[in-house]
């Protein structure tokens, strides 16, 4: 007899963080996923405590989303990353592809292409995340 499996998926909640860093952003992404699962009480709106900080750059969110394909919510994302770190320097994890619904290495394309347009530095690290420093325009 045949019985169901559960497919092998990892959860946000089961990433250990590295850093103090690491754990505001693994928070921050925890109350994401878990305000989309439970439902609002009867007669309640959902609200979200969750922001992006800005002021951002309209230019630049502008020339992010003319870049095509996901760019657009990576761009957005690095800014919210910016607003989590206070800082528009940071590492960029495994956190950024579940938060953007993304593989790494459409990610890895997504900010050489920002980096290619002036967006964006990447700071590569051999075997490790790369740190990347948003840029004004």
């Amino acid at each position: 007899m045949l019985t169901p499996t559960t497919p092998n998926t990892t959860s946000i909640q089961n990433i250990h963080p590295v850093s103090d860093s690491s754990r505001v952003v693994a928070s921050a992404i925890a109350r994401i996923t878990a305000s989309d699962q439970t439902p609002p009480p009867d007669g309640a709106k959902q609200r979200s405590r969750l922001f992006i900080k800005g002021p951002i750059p309209f230019s630049w969110l502008q020339q992010a989303n003319g870049l095509g394909g996901s760019t657009g919510i990576v761009a957005s994302a690095l800014w919210f990353y910016v607003g989590l770190h206070k800082s528009r320097r940071f590492r960029v994890d495994q956190r950024l592809d579940q938060l953007c619904c993304l593989t790494r290495q459409t990610r890895n394309l997504i900010l050489e292409r920002l980096q290619r347009h002036g967006l964006i530095v990447v700071h590569p690290k051999r075997g490790a995340y790369p740190t990347i420093e948003v840029r004004d325009t």
